[in-house]
């Protein structure tokens, strides 16, 4: 079993969302979700249809809807809970449409290179690519 050596170190979080409270319109959707996500590590967000993962998502984002109430998301010492969409884009921060739009009939690195935004509003192919190594 491996370690997590980001706990062992007591190392800041990289992305920590504190107590989000998110609603679409009068409906409350996104009800006290917290967690840190360490340099290195991998978190998924599993549950039913309908549990909210989309709708947390798209809060942590920064999109118009769910119109965060409550609660602070931070990337790498960033207050993102304060911006708009495309200032948390610009830090790092976006989500992937379901849909996915790829482009058949090319791998998977040339979709990553067409979609690749140039430093240093993104991330280098360099940084990409470090994402994926064992």
């Amino acid at each position: 079993m491996s370690k997590n050596l980001a706990l062992e170190t007591h190392a800041p979080a990289y992305l920590s969302v504190h107590d989000i409270h998110a609603y679409y319109g009068e409906s409350y959707i996104v009800q006290g979700v917290s967690f840190n996500v360490h340099e290195g590590e991998i978190l998924a967000l599993l549950g039913r249809n309908g549990a909210g993962k989309t709708s947390t998502l798209r809060t942590i984002a920064r999109l118009d809807n769910p119109e965060l109430v409550k609660g602070e998301i931070w990337l790498d010492h960033k207050n993102l809970h304060a911006m708009k969409s495309y200032e948390a884009a610009t830090n790092g921060i976006a989500l992937v449409p379901e849909d996915r739009r790829i482009i058949p009939g090319l791998s998977v690195e040339e979709n990553i290179q067409l979609a690749q935004i140039a430093e240093p509003i993104g991330w280098g192919l360099d940084r990409i690519y470090d994402l994926f190594l064992d």
